[in-house]
């Protein structure tokens, strides 16, 4: 069965972008603890917009419950291989989509920019999810990564970040209703251009 991811992403990520990333595993490792970290925060900070509105509130405790849980993993990794966690490099496929947000946010009104927070986030969890995937397949050849704890990890996250994007987008459809699919729409050309110009790197964005 050929991989979906949950989000209809307008370009796929070549096969041969898991080897790239595979190259240096601490780095590949490190940068994904800082992923995980941020995208609890974020979950965290979202919950000021939700504050009316019980079910979304614990929707997004969850996230920032199951995101941070991730980060503990991750560092447990770390540590169990003898790595060091780096300095956080940042995330350019993140940075890409919040300055496409600002340059296009001229003249909109402040409850579409939460669409937009909701619509980045979905955006981000799917293109995790592809990645992830891809990453599984080619580590199973890998020295540090082939063993069977770790892909079954590494199937966890892509899992949770399918279902991470997915919640995101069901936050917006409830708040925004229609308009959340046509700004998906732009949204979904937005991050195939960024995604397009990423360099290849130990690094999931």
């Amino acid at each position: 069965m050929s991989f979906r991811p949950p989000l209809p992403l307008r370009v796929a990520t070549p096969a041969g972008w898991a080897e790239a990333a595979l190259a240096d595993p601490a780095g590949l490792l490190s940068d994904h603890a800082h992923c995980e970290k941020k995208a609890a925060l974020a979950a965290l900070s979202l919950l000021n917009a939700f504050t009316g509105d019980p079910r979304s509130a614990l929707l997004l405790a969850k996230l920032a419950e199951e995101e941070l849980g991730h980060f503990r993993k991750v560092l447990e990794a770390l540590q169990r291989f003898g790595w060091e966690l780096r300095p956080d490099a940042g995330n350019r496929h993140a940075q890409g989509l919040l300055a496409a947000s600002e340059a296009d946010r001229m003249g909109r009104k402040g409850h579409e920019a939460l669409l937009d927070r909701l619509l980045i986030a979905a955006l981000i969890e799917a293109r995790s999810c592809e990645r992830l995937y891809l990453l599984e397949q080619a580590a199973g050849a890998h020295a540090e990564l082939g063993n069977a704890e770790w892909l079954a990890f590494l199937f966890e996250l892509e899992r949770c970040e399918a279902g991470h994007a997915l919640a995101y987008l069901s936050l917006a459809e409830d708040r925004f209703g229609a308009a959340t699919r046509v700004r998906l729409d732009w949204w979904l050309d937005r991050e195939a251009e960024v995604v397009t110009k990423l360099p290849w790197r130990a690094a999931v964005h």
